[in-house]
């Protein structure tokens, strides 16, 4: 008999015919031979083919789309897909760990920070003051002097001196009462001074407030008439405004016309009657003080209290209307006429290096006129920490800009010998700082 080897045709298939016949098999299991060979399809061909396109894909996108780190790019072209893919995933992990302990690049490795712009820089200010023993005032620039009745024009104005405002409200507000609704706000802003003046009506009377904000405390000052205390000479607010280049003034005590109160002038106490009248001091901070009748008696005690609270000058007339918040109530009082209806006027302070002052006059269809307890609760309405009623009746004015905002009695100013007032503290006028 010839000899057949063990797997040729015939004998597989004389074999097969008896498999199928001794041990018949479901179809189910002739599927799970086709899935078997499918996985190694995929294992040996389709899953490394995949692999290879992804990193061409990969790499033109890393060529195309943008620079990779260093350590990523700087592999040689002969590098595998997987190491490729390896430098990139661990220099991204390396930058982020270095992020996270906040360490330091290494040696010759640039940081990537963006520039600063100058839309991301602050402002520069400027801090101006004037220099102590100075008589006359930096001329204000007549260009940043402005008026207008649009609320959006005045908002823009505030909005401008938001910087020097710092944070304080104003008692100012561009939709507000005013007097016979259409009246215009004057203002002026330079890099040292915020100043606005309005008319409101109260209780029948007309008041012109004046709100000032300024960022040094020698703008807040005093001036008499003759540059000197003791002088005879007497001028009218206009003319002393002008003289000593005020961008807002107010009348003062009228210091020459009595002898009550205690009068300080650059720091030194010139003379004193403090048995019934009420002080009010101005310190080198611009800050307020007051002293109550009885409190100081002699020159002696008022130069101890200037000693104590650095006070550069004081302002002689009164009543207090405001102290610390609180309203202050008067049954008589020494000086003026206060329950009956006379023009008043005020100085206020809001808050650090922020003042109001303030006249009530007669006007137009407006003839009524405050008492002091009137007076005193429309100005503690303004929300203002300390209050001090200056000299009224004729002598009660408010200038700004050389001009008189307010009418006074009889319509006309009267000579006297003192203002306050506030000045710019740039020598050469400023700048608008919007």
């Amino acid at each position: 008999m010839a000899y057949k080897p063990k797997y040729s045709r015939s004998s597989v298939r004389a074999k097969q015919a008896v498999t199928r016949q001794e041990n018949i098999q479901p179809p189910v299991r002739k599927q799970s031979r086709g899935k078997l060979t499918l996985f190694i399809l995929l294992g040996l061909v389709i899953i490394p083919a995949s692999l290879y396109f992804s990193g061409m894909v990969l790499k033109h996108m890393v060529h195309y789309v943008g620079k990779p780190k260093t350590a990523a790019y700087s592999k040689t072209g002969s590098i595998d897909i997987p190491e490729r893919l390896g430098a990139l995933v661990e220099e991204e992990l390396d930058s982020a760990r270095r992020l996270l302990l906040n360490e330091k690049r290494p040696e010759g490795e640039e940081a990537e920070t963006p520039e600063a712009t100058e839309e991301t820089l602050p402002p520069v200010r400027k801090v101006y003051w004037i220099e102590e023993g100075t008589q006359v005032a930096p001329e204000p620039d007549q260009a940043l002097f402005g008026s207008s009745s649009d609320p959006e024009t005045l908002q823009q104005v505030l909005q401008r001196a938001k910087w020097l405002l710092d944070g304080q409200e104003t008692y100012f507000q561009p939709i507000g009462a005013r007097y016979e609704n259409n009246t215009a706000t004057t203002y002026y802003l330079d890099d040292s001074i915020l100043a606005l003046c309005w008319q409101e009506v109260h209780d029948g009377s007309v008041y012109t407030f004046s709100e000032i904000k300024v960022s040094h405390p020698s703008q807040f000052r005093r001036h008499l008439a003759g540059g000197e205390y003791g002088s005879d000479m007497q001028f009218l607010t206009t003319e002393m405004a002008e003289a000593v280049n005020a961008v807002v003034a107010s009348a003062g005590d009228f210091y020459r016309f009595r002898d009550f109160g205690a009068v300080v002038y650059e720091g030194e106490a010139k003379r004193v009657e403090g048995t019934y009248a009420e002080t009010c001091y101005i310190d080198r901070e611009g800050n307020m003080h007051f002293t109550y009748g009885g409190d100081v008696l002699t020159v002696e005690e008022v130069q101890a209290f200037v000693d104590e609270h650095d006070i550069q000058f004081s302002l002689a007339f009164g009543p207090i209307l405001v102290d610390n918040y609180e309203l202050v109530g008067h049954t008589w009082y020494g000086v003026g006429e206060i329950d009956e209806g006379y023009a008043r006027a005020a100085l206020c302070q809001l808050d650090e290096l922020h003042y109001i002052v303030v006249a009530a006059n007669t006007t137009g269809p407006y003839q009524e006129i405050p008492t002091v307890a009137m007076f005193a609760k429309n100005i503690a309405a303004t929300g203002c920490r300390m209050a001090y009623c200056l000299d009224g009746g004729q002598t009660a004015t408010i200038v700004m800009n050389d001009k008189l905002m307010n009418r006074p009695v009889y319509g006309q100013q009267r000579k006297i010998s003192d203002i306050i007032y506030f000045a710019t503290a740039i020598p050469d006028g400023g700048g608008d700082n919007g």
